[in-house]
């Protein structure tokens, strides 16, 4: 009889203690029902059974069994799991897609998924330990061989292969290039790798994929004191009417303020009623687009929430700031609003192990708000932690909500892997935004109403004039009487005008994420929510999501459809009688866009008089881009190369250089100063993750990370720096934190 415990996968007194075998045919059998639907069962099942075969090494055996480390051998198991794999599965009965897809994911599953030869340039083979671990390992494999030749799920394979060539190091490989369809084949190997990372770690739990249930009660959405209510009602109504939405990948154009988010939810309730969905998405580029869609979704105030309160436990958000369910988030935004859910509890040192956190990690969840950044990182990224949510697209409808912002050289790809998703994926996805890049021209659109959005237009009309220079004394005499909005591209010139008008205009109001979020809230509540005149200099945090309205804008120059998004909070219920858009230009700078772009947009801004004008230039202004950006057409082959050759790497260093973000400033806790002794000591005593969450509402994010702003970081505790926490000593509080630009006082540092 075979003893099935002989060799361990984890600690044998652990919790979730596991035999390698056992481990082995469970997380085979939970990946093979992941993409038996995808019908890359074979590789997923193959990649199960065998991930963890490089366990045998001697040092975790050692380890599970006696807790006891031997540095005589490596820590390593991935790529002796590999290396077994790489001729085990040379068997007739599986394709060579099959076997490069289970090998690949096997060698990357604990570090990244790499081409087999790749991964082994991660290890050195020369060194002593890895010799004694890669003969010990191979003594094992023999054993182990000989415990599972007799059962199905093992018996076919190449052991005798595999014991001849085990201890061969592979010098080189040829490359396994796609064939055909380069996208479906960077799919398909992405999908193998997703499902035995959901296999592996979700293998100690009992879970399953949810059903998604929730209903939206909309009526609360409905704006019925505004001029704009019946107009966007139709608008919203015959969308829903006179659309099958049969298409699995369509956009949804319309205009900034026509009210989306209502009209996304009531499509969902429609959807749902046909489609039996495993999951909702909602991506949005902006915190401020989510933390506006979640604030709509599910109010503090009971009555006039969209969503109950045990459905709020049903949504998890997910982005750098927080992470975890909705009931949680408002919690932690509104500190002064409990409720039933004991937070306290949920999280102990173990939590990594919790299902919980695998929950969080593999987006099982029914309703998941999170970025477009994080969408990108789950199609494109090779990381085990960003693969590992792929496979939860399945099934599911996915809202990415200002689309147009999804850099253009990467819109051919994404669209194409999109497409690709809603038929391999059984996936509905629907793109929205005010302005339609060209490259998404042939898409399918949903059906409006003319006559109801030229209303709109007509109802909201602004005027636009442009200015080469921006004068803070000159801006300074105007707008006594009214609300309104100055609007930089970048923290340093959003800081340095601040600067110059609050000297003539001492009571004007600064905003950026370097503010903290809980300022940044009571500003916006208590100053900008009213109709009282009212000076704010901001960044980009008021561009999109937040909802407040000014009767005069500045936006610095930038490119036309960031124009068209900031003009969403100018006479944002049509409440001004001449509301003025002023496009300025501060300099040649034109950061964080694209120079074509913001180049064109300083064109044809100077001929165009109201907003109306400024939609009807949209068309010509993409059809101008996507021509005459002949590096954007030669950088998306370049893209579409590094996917033929199913070089991993490659493909993700090119979308984090061309289409995500520079690196954001770390961020740092900044607590009142009566709340400061509490905080501290929740974070020596609690688990971190838990601290965070309650805390929230003090995160502001530093211009740049710590280590490249001088001085700074010997302002900090330095027991929590070793935590890799951020938090101002007690006394140097006033020093880090300006009461009124806030961590921007350390831009000058950039």
């Amino acid at each position: 009889m075979i003893n099935e415990s002989e060799f361990w996968a984890r600690p044998k007194n652990s919790m979730n203690n596991s035999g390698l075998l056992e481990h082995s045919l469970k997380t085979a059998q939970i990946a093979r029902e992941l993409t038996i639907s995808l019908g890359l069962d074979d590789a997923a099942f193959y990649a199960g059974l065998l991930h963890d075969i490089g366990k045998l090494n001697p040092y975790y055996q050692l380890l599970f069994l006696t807790g006891q480390i031997n540095r005589d051998y490596i820590r390593a198991h991935a790529i002796f799991s590999a290396l077994a794999v790489n001729t085990l599965l040379n068997i007739a009965t599986l394709s060579k897609r099959s076997q490069k897809q289970a090998l690949f994911a096997v060698a990357g599953h604990h570090s990244k998924l790499v081409q087999f030869t790749k991964s082994l340039e991660y290890i050195d083979k020369s060194g002593l330990c890895f010799e004694k671990s890669h003969n010990g390992t191979y003594d094992n494999l023999q054993r182990f061989s000989q415990m599972v030749s007799d059962r199905e799920e093992f018996k076919g394979l190449a052991w005798d292969k595999c014991l001849r060539r085990f201890k061969k190091i592979p010098q080189s490989e040829m490359d396994f290039i796609a064939e055909g369809d380069c996208v479906l084949e960077f799919l398909d190997f992405s999908s193998v790798f997703s499902a035995l990372i959901q296999a592996d770690r979700g293998s100690f739990f009992d879970w399953s994929s949810p059903a998604f249930n929730i209903n939206f009660n909309t009526s609360v959405l409905v704006r019925k004191c505004s001029r704009l209510s019946d107009v966007r009602m139709n608008f919203q109504e015959y969308i829903l009417s006179k659309n099958s939405f049969q298409d699995n990948l369509a956009i949804l154009k319309a205009p900034t303020g026509i009210g989306k988010t209502k009209l996304f939810l009531d499509i969902v309730n429609k959807l749902s009623d046909t489609h039996r969905f495993e999951r909702v998405f909602y991506f949005s580029p902006l915190l401020a687009l989510t933390d506006d869609f979640e604030g709509k979704l599910f109010s503090t105030k009971y009555a006039d929430s969209v969503i109950n309160h045990d459905d709020a436990e049903k949504v998890l958000v997910y982005n750098h700031e927080f992470t975890g369910n909705l009931l949680e988030k408002r919690q932690s935004t509104d500190h002064s609003v409990m409720f039933d859910v004991d937070i306290e509890d949920t999280e102990d040192h173990e939590f990594f192990k919790t299902k919980e956190y695998f929950d969080r990690e593999s987006f099982n969840k029914q309703l998941i708000i999170t970025t477009t950044q994080r969408l990108l990182m789950v199609l494109y990224s090779n990381r085990p932690a960003d693969k590992q949510k792929l496979l939860s697209f399945k099934n599911s409808f996915l809202i990415i909500d200002e689309v147009q912002t999804i850099p253009k050289v990467l819109l051919p790809n994404i669209i194409a892997l999109l497409k690709t998703l809603t038929i391999k994926y059984n996936t509905k996805i629907l793109l929205v935004s005010a302005t339609i890049p060209d490259e998404l021209q042939n898409l399918s659109t949903l059906k409006t109403h003319k006559e109801f959005e030229e209303t709109y237009m007509q109802m909201t009309v602004k005027q636009i004039e442009y200015r080469d220079t921006l004068d803070a004394g000159e801006v300074a005499r105007l707008g006594v009487d009214e609300r309104t909005l100055f609007l930089f591209n970048t923290r340093r010139k959003a800081v340095n005008f601040f600067k110059q008008l609050s000297v003539l205009k001492p009571d004007v109001h600064y905003l950026s994420s370097g503010i903290r979020k809980c300022d940044r809230r009571n500003i916006i509540q208590e100053k900008l929510q009213g109709k009282e005149p009212v000076t704010v200099v901001s960044t980009q945090v008021l561009e999109a999501g937040v909802d407040v309205s000014f009767s005069r804008m500045y936006r610095e120059l930038a490119p036309l459809d960031n124009i068209v998004q900031a003009m969403g909070r100018l006479s944002r219920e049509g409440e001004c009688s001449d509301p003025m858009l002023t496009v300025f230009r501060v300099d040649a700078d034109y950061k964080p866009y694209s120079e074509l772009e913001v180049e064109e947009s300083k064109i044809l801004i100077p001929k165009l008089n109201s907003s109306i004008a400024l939609y009807a230039a949209l068309p010509d202004y993409y059809k101008t881009v996507s021509a005459e950006n002949l590096r954007n057409k030669n950088l998306s082959k370049e893209l579409d190369g590094k996917m033929r050759g199913l070089n991993f790497d490659a493909v993700w260093d090119f979308v984090k250089k061309n289409a995500l973000p520079s690196q954001l400033g770390d961020p740092l806790f900044v607590p009142k100063l009566q709340d400061y002794d509490e905080v501290r000591q929740q974070f020596l005593s609690s688990n971190a993750i838990k601290t965070q969450k309650l805390y929230t509402r003090y995160v502001a994010q530093l211009p740049r990370s710590l280590k490249k702003i001088n001085g700074l970081e010997a302002m900090l505790d330095e027991e929590l720096l070793d935590m890799n926490i951020l938090l101002p000593k007690k006394e140097a509080l006033d020093c880090v934190y300006d009461p009124k630009i806030g961590l921007d006082k350390w831009v000058k540092n950039e």
